[in-house]
């Protein structure tokens, strides 16, 4: 355990280092979102017939799940790139330091920055949004509080999913052609954007069926419109991030050995 609370020091004193561009990076990203997608779509979706809310209850969600998801995917792949282009993986494997203890601090790391942005991402979305009008979006502290628990297994999917991917993308040209397929699958493969009323309905069948990310941000819908959350999805996404992360513990020595 000295050995995991040493690398997440670590890591947030490289954190820290950057501090003012990695903050500006964490609150431009939701803004960006809000801006560039909620305002455009929110002029062509007014009402959701399926879930009897406005558009404006269903983006606010949208953006906190996004910005959330995104960046719990993105931070181990950058950690453990930036290690490895140092060597610093090459290195710590040689200590008494294991490879569990590395990966789990990347893990817990990547948890933590994720709550700053889920909060981050969560205050601007609300801002940006008609909240101090009678249209506006109004949310109780039961509703926060439930929205910071049904987002740790999305936090703990995407980091594993990352952690995973890692494995494989090694160049920055990969790096950002697969987040930016991984943003647009999120994104509007998961209905997160456009409702999926909008959807044909074999697709939204599928989607509503097979699809865990739409079933991870369905929940934020289910606690606005005060539905039951399946305990299902909880037990998949966890499930999945186990098996991502013990997968990646089968390929790092090969990982290590061809940076």
């Amino acid at each position: 355990m000295k050995n995991i609370l040493i690398l997440i020091k670590r890591n947030f004193l490289i954190f820290f280092k950057n501090r003012n561009m990695n903050l500006f990076l964490y609150f431009l990203f939701p803004i960006f979102i809000y801006l560039f997608l909620v305002a455009p779509l929110s002029n062509l979706f007014d009402f959701i017939y399926s879930s009897r809310m406005s558009y404006t209850y269903h983006s606010i969600p949208s953006v906190i799940f996004i910005c959330t998801s995104m960046l719990a995917l993105l931070i181990p792949i950058t950690v453990i790139n930036r290690d490895s282009k140092n060597d610093f993986l090459s290195y710590i494997f040689t200590t008494r330091v294991t490879n569990n203890d590395y990966f789990l601090s990347v893990i817990i790391y990547s948890l933590i920055c994720s709550y700053i942005e889920f909060i981050i991402s969560f205050f601007i979305a609300i801002q940006l949004s008609d909240s101090g009008s009678e249209l506006g979006f109004i949310i109780s502290w039961n509703q926060i509080f439930y929205f910071s628990i049904i987002i740790f297994p999305s936090i703990l999917f995407f980091s594993n999913l990352g952690l995973f991917l890692s494995n494989f993308l090694r160049k920055l040209e990969y790096i950002l052609i697969s987040l930016i397929f991984l943003f647009l699958l999120i994104s509007f493969g998961s209905s997160s954007f456009i409702p999926i009323d909008y959807y044909s309905p074999s697709f939204a069948h599928f989607i509503e069926d097979y699809n865990i990310v739409f079933q991870l941000f369905n929940m934020f819908i289910s606690i606005l419109t005060n539905n039951n959350i399946s305990l299902g999805v909880f037990i998949i996404s966890i499930s999945l991030s186990i098996i991502f992360y013990f997968i990646n513990l089968l390929l790092f020595k090969k990982m290590v050995k061809n940076y």
